[in-house]
């Protein structure tokens, strides 16, 4: 193994990821969608340093996903981001991606990783990287992002019931393309699967079916995330 690709399994492994799909697809240079996404990243991060902010790079790729890496970056496909009619929306996907810099989930990733990106580069990889997410997360630290996002939302200052219409968005994509079960999971009358008080049959049956698909039923996450701000509210109007 060369001694450059050693050093970007290392320290510069994502700058070394972000030149290779740079090499392979093409990016937003300038315009409305760069713009967008930079702003509400800027607002967001608001207060950090500038070494600490990430970066939201807009690539041209026929995923309509968003997704991060180890490193400084966080790549919103055009596609998925031409569906989200307003800042609010757009500001929750954004935020997810910073909550897993935040809450160390980048740091799962393999190495293994680099010697794909170096061998395929551009869309299978990011094809890979979605399903290596689904294995490396898992239901907890998903829904431990989604969380964190709502808090990072409602520090900038966004509405977070307007945030989680993303969740509506990447319903109709999911079920636009006929993938019903990734929207409703197990059991299509249930949104409660992810529920602290769900029955225990109920938390098996979504622990079996997460296994096998990787991701969780998104009609579940947006319901705990409206219980997670009902909570949050509650405890907002308590007195100190």
């Amino acid at each position: 193994m060369s001694g450059d690709f050693a050093l970007a399994e290392g320290i510069t492994f994502g700058e070394w990821v972000h030149a290779q799909f740079h090499r392979n697809v093409t990016f937003e240079r300038e315009g409305w969608a760069l713009e967008r996404v930079r702003r509400i990243g800027a607002r967001l991060q608001a207060g950090r340093s500038i070494f600490d902010q990430l970066i939201v790079e807009v690539p041209w790729i026929r995923i309509r996903t968003a997704f991060t890496l180890p490193g400084r970056y966080v790549y919103f496909g055009r596609g998925l981001l031409e569906y989200c009619p307003d800042d609010e929306t757009a500001a929750f996907v954004i935020a997810h991606e910073i909550a897993h810099h935040d809450l160390g989930h980048t740091s799962l990733f393999p190495r293994w990783m680099g010697l794909f990106v170096r061998k395929w580069g551009g869309l299978p990889v990011i094809l890979a990287i979605e399903a290596v997410e689904r294995r490396l997360y898992g239901p907890e630290r998903e829904c431990e992002a989604d969380r964190h996002a709502v808090d990072l939302c409602i520090a900038a200052g966004y509405d977070p019931h307007r945030c989680l219409h993303a969740f509506h968005i990447l319903e109709q994509l999911a079920l636009d393309v006929g993938d019903d079960a990734i929207v409703y999971g197990p059991d299509i009358e249930s949104d409660e699967e992810l529920s602290p008080t769900a029955p225990l049959m109920t938390k098996v049956r979504i622990w079996a079916w997460q296994r096998t698909r990787g991701y969780l039923p998104l009609r579940d996450r947006h319901a705990a995330l409206k219980h997670f701000l009902d909570q949050r509210g509650n405890d907002l109007q308590r007195p100190a």
